[in-house]
């Protein structure tokens, strides 16, 4: 069995917000749970790679996409 590089990211806001950051992680194929309380949402967000490095970059692209949809808000 070979290796498998896996990292979470975790956001916490508005519940209204939460279908934009879900969709930003839908396009790198992560894996996405949201759990909604009342306005509140908190968004987990697993990402995996074979490979340490492509893992680093996908994490950094979803990173900046985050923070171009918070800017946005």
């Amino acid at each position: 069995m070979g290796e498998l590089h896996e990292a979470t990211i975790q956001w916490v806001g508005e519940a209204g917000a939460a279908s934009l950051f879900i969709a930003a992680a839908q396009a790198f194929e992560c894996e996405t749970n949201c759990v909604r309380e009342g306005e509140e949402a908190t968004l987990t967000v697993k990402i995996q790679n074979v490979n340490l490095q492509d893992l680093r970059d996908s994490v950094d692209a979803l990173l900046i996409q985050f923070a171009e949809i918070e800017e946005g808000l």
